[in-house]
């Protein structure tokens, strides 16, 4: 099951997929990313220049020591996303 990952920790399951309601919830143009345990995370492609806030949850899941990712986030599987 997708659910959202908020900036403040909180989660909540999502479903039905599609670009309005992923664009909707990361408030902005979808960037999908891979985690290394093959889930995605849809987030804002343009998060880090609208200044939004680090996603502690989201970057540990990215788990890259050289990128964060910022704002609410996505994670879903690849099968969950239109």
């Amino acid at each position: 099951m997708a659910k959202i990952i908020r900036v403040d920790g909180t989660t909540e399951e999502i479903t039905d997929l599609n670009l309005t309601k992923m664009q909707a919830v990361v408030d902005g143009y979808i960037q999908i990313v891979p985690t290394p345990n093959g889930r995605l995370l849809v987030c804002d492609e343009e998060g880090k220049c609208k200044g939004k806030k680090v996603n502690i949850k989201a970057s540990a899941l990215y788990n890259n020591p050289y990128d964060e990712i910022v704002g609410d986030v996505i994670l879903a599987n690849n099968d969950e996303i239109d």
